[in-house]
């Protein structure tokens, strides 16, 4: 019994009406989309995010290059020691923050720091003097002429005379201004001064001649011509005990060795009682020094001394300490006036989104 084969065929698909575009369309569309492409390039080049607003008013990179110089510039000096990690090592001991990071907030904060105090300064009335006028011209020509700044640096960083003029214009009024906030302090300065104990800051000025005692032959020790240990030793007190002869008729201790010599050395320092910068010989033949001795020559661990006693009793060292202190008072108090009477009359923001994407280090500097 024959059976029909069925055969399966292709089903045809549904007809469907084609629409050809024109090709004006496709230039216009063309046209809109470059145009399109080229706005958002230049609103992305051209727009400028600020990254502070203070009382609405708003700071954008370029107003803050010169604080991120000076940062840069200062932990360009300690990258260079540590390397390129340096910058990305913990901030102060955190845990969470960078180096980078750290020190880019600690500018953004000391430019909102300077600038409220240069308001506060213009509210109440300040203006430069000629005086002023006339050192921030010297700083300004001492910049661009006489720091050794490229002019791809300058360009880069748009730090122009004007520029840096009104740069070093605010810092002054503002410094002014807090410096005068400070004086209008009640600090007893004396009371502060009796707090510190002058013995222990009683300094002691000295210079000194001194000879080496290294053996710098000891690599040729096998050399027919190499001298021992205490050949070098004797050849050294020959010289120093020649030349303490010539200092006790010497005022000037500071030419007294010949420009040709080149062991020999003069050298002037000052240590406190508690110092240990020096040896524990040595120390003990100073601190009993009157003004103007000179001492034998003195055999130590590296080699002979000649010392002669400038200044046993100098207040050097403790009027630094006791600045120092009456300083840090005066900040304590002008921190508190700033925080409870200052700092309230403004608000700010800062753009955070803007801000991160800066990366320190590489703001201001040029490669």
């Amino acid at each position: 019994m024959n059976k029909s084969k069925k055969i399966i065929k292709g089903s045809k698909k549904p007809n469907k009406k084609q629409f050809a575009i024109s090709p004006v369309v496709w230039i216009v569309t063309g046209t809109i989309l470059g145009l399109a492409l080229i706005v958002g390039i230049l609103f992305d080049q051209l727009y400028k995010s600020p990254l502070v607003t203070i009382n609405e008013k708003k700071y954008y990179l370029e107003d803050m290059t010169y604080h991120f110089y000076n940062a840069e510039v200062s932990h360009s000096y300690i990258s260079q020691l540590y390397g390129p990690s340096y910058w990305d090592m913990p901030y102060k001991n955190s845990t969470t923050m960078t180096v980078r990071d750290g020190v880019k907030l600690e500018t953004i904060n000391n430019f909102i720091y300077e600038e409220t105090l240069y308001n506060e300064a213009i509210a109440n009335g300040y203006a430069l003097t000629q005086e002023e006028i006339d050192k921030i011209d010297e700083s300004v020509s001492s910049f661009i002429n006489d720091m050794g700044n490229n002019e791809k640096f300058l360009e880069k960083n748009g730090f122009t005379p004007e520029f840096l003029k009104e740069v070093f214009s605010k810092n002054t009024l503002a410094s002014r201004f807090k410096q005068d906030v400070i004086d209008s302090f009640d600090i007893d300065d004396e009371a502060i001064k009796a707090e510190i104990n002058y013995d222990e800051f009683r300094q002691y000025d000295i210079e000194y001649l001194y000879i080496s005692t290294e053996n710098t032959n000891e690599e040729d020790e096998d050399s027919a011509d190499a001298a021992s240990d205490e050949d070098v030793k004797k050849a050294a007190l020959d010289k120093i005990t020649a030349l303490r002869e010539k200092a006790l008729k010497t005022e000037d201790w500071s030419d007294i060795i010949p420009e040709d010599e080149e062991e020999l050395k003069y050298r002037t320092g000052n240590f406190l009682s508690t110092d240990t910068s020096y040896s524990e010989n040595l120390m003990s033949i100073m601190l009993e020094m009157e003004n103007d001795d000179v001492t034998e020559v003195i055999e130590d661990e590296d080699g002979y001394y000649v010392v002669r006693m400038i200044n046993n009793n100098s207040p050097e060292a403790y009027d630094k300490k006791v600045e120092e202190a009456i300083t840090e008072k005066e900040e304590e108090a002008f921190a508190k006036e700033y925080d409870d009477n200052i700092y309230p009359k403004y608000t700010i923001e800062l753009n955070n989104k803007a801000i991160m994407k800066l990366r320190m280090g590489r703001i201001t500097l040029v490669n």
